[in-house]
């Protein structure tokens, strides 16, 4: 049986990740923090007041309440009224938090959490499942953000509902909830101590549910694939190598080496891939910024680092390239991040917005892999590039090789107009980032017709002046 038990403040996405996570492991959902609005609706529509203990404690002695899925949906009807409908009024928050705070409440919401969890692969999401409701749950998590992360998420959300809310009267609310969850009688607020920690404040929703996923995967080696890329690599190393790994992704911030092997190698690079950089005063961005490029060989890599990058660079390469010894060590020397393609690589994700948070440049291949047939066309783009632009607000600089750089032959970097992903800023949502990536998309293929239209033209007047 596996049960699941996220717990964490209002806000932090809790119900949003445990659904998905419910949705993919293909077990149920059990939403917890609607079993308390519905009980504060109730007494609310009997005209109870949710902080009258004895008035509530006489409402649960009648009350019936029955959680039904229909059409996969979670429907709770108190004595045969469906209150599912009125559970995401603003005003329900608070009136929940007041009710919870009722021991009565307390534990006969616990009795029907326990009794569903124990005939039932179960996800549940609330403020005590992995302290009190579900003790013995196999997987517990904490899941947490800022007050003012979880107050901006909340609000976004109202208002594209076309309700009226003001902002710091959320982060007020917000701020007294979690007060109140934290400091009441019964099963306070607080993580496990066998609870996964996880700070959602500047994660997207697909990287929480992935790292869940893999973290459910390890504890119950059930529901999630067995080949994940994490849990190949765990069975293959060895301690040693797994330390070594580990020290990777420290982000460098030394690069004396970096420079010295620019200045070694630069000129050698001129020689035997002799690149032409194009509008290259584009790249010459003095904050933060990500560059996006074609990937057509190892070679090209570094190119435009050693040709743009005077004094530092940090690029995004996959994790394989650090498996060994000698290029792990070398590449992390260079300023090179790894990462693991194919899930959520938690380590990598923060180093990159250290990165560009700290008003650096960072180099990334919106394709995540090479292109081995040499062609012009471009992969599908992943959605990483468009998240860490949105998150922390870079502007993006796309570039494009004409062509995959061979020994001796000439060959074009093109340098496109930088932009920014403004219009996106504060997004969360898959289908948002997968927009965002639409955005980026185009610009990369304005850069590459930009470019082609540029060398077909000298290459024209070259041949005119022959």
């Amino acid at each position: 049986m596996i049960n699941i038990a996220i717990d964490g403040p209002a806000g932090a996405g809790k119900s949003t990740v445990a659904k998905a996570v419910a949705k993919d492991l293909g077990i149920i959902y059990l939403d917890t923090g609607a079993m308390y609005r519905a009980t504060a609706y109730y007494a609310l529509q009997q005209g109870i007041s949710v902080t009258d203990e004895q008035s509530v404690k006489t409402m649960l002695e009648s009350m019936n309440m029955d959680i039904v899925y229909e059409n996969g949906t979670q429907q709770i009807y108190v004595n045969g009224i469906n209150t599912t409908p009125y559970l995401r009024e603003h005003y329900m928050s608070r009136a929940a938090s007041d009710i919870s705070a009722l021991p009565p409440v307390r534990y006969k919401m616990v009795e029907l959490q326990r009794e569903f969890a124990k005939t039932h692969d179960v996800v549940l999401d609330g403020r005590d499942i992995g302290t009190f409701v579900l003790p013995d749950a196999n997987c517990k998590f904490y899941m947490t953000a800022t007050a003012e992360e979880r107050a901006t998420r909340r609000y976004k959300e109202l208002t594209e509902k076309g309700q009226a809310v003001d902002y710091d009267t959320l982060l007020q609310d917000i701020i007294q909830r979690d007060y109140n969850d934290s400091h009441r009688e019964v099963a306070p607020l607080k993580q496990a101590d066998d609870a996964e920690f996880v700070d959602t404040t500047d994660m997207g929703i697909d990287d929480v549910v992935a790292h869940i996923k893999q973290v459910v995967h390890i504890k119950t080696k059930q529901g999630v694939k067995l080949d994940t890329p994490a849990a190949v690599e765990e069975k293959k190393v060895s301690k040693r190598t797994a330390k070594r790994m580990k020290s990777y992704y420290t982000v460098q911030t030394h690069f004396g080496f970096y420079r010295f092997m620019r200045v070694l190698l630069h000129p050698l690079q001129r020689l035997l891939w002799p690149i032409k950089i194009v509008n290259k005063e584009r790249a010459l961005i003095d904050n933060n910024a990500i560059y996006t490029c074609n990937h057509y060989s190892k070679v090209d890599t570094f190119i435009p680092c050693f040709a743009l990058f005077k004094r530092e660079a940090h690029i995004l390469a996959k994790y394989e390239l650090f498996k060994v010894p000698i290029a792990g060590w070398f590449l992390h020397k260079l300023g090179a991040i790894p990462v693991r393609r194919g899930e959520a690589d938690i380590d990598a994700v923060k180093n990159v917005l250290s990165v560009l948070k700290g008003g650096k440049k960072l180099m990334i291949f919106p394709e995540g892999t090479r292109n081995k047939q040499g062609t012009q066309d471009m992969a599908e783009f992943k959605t990483g590039t468009a998240r860490f632009a949105i998150k922390t607000k870079s502007p993006i600089v796309p570039m494009l090789y004409y062509s995959s750089p061979k020994l001796f032959r000439r060959n074009w970097l093109y340098i496109g107009e930088p932009f920014t992903l403004d219009e996106f800023y504060g997004s969360r949502t898959p289908e948002q980032m997968h927009a965002a990536t639409e955005v980026l998309r185009a610009k990369m293929d304005e850069t590459r017709r930009q470019c082609n239209e540029y060398v077909e033209n000298l290459k024209k007047k070259n041949k005119e002046r022959k």
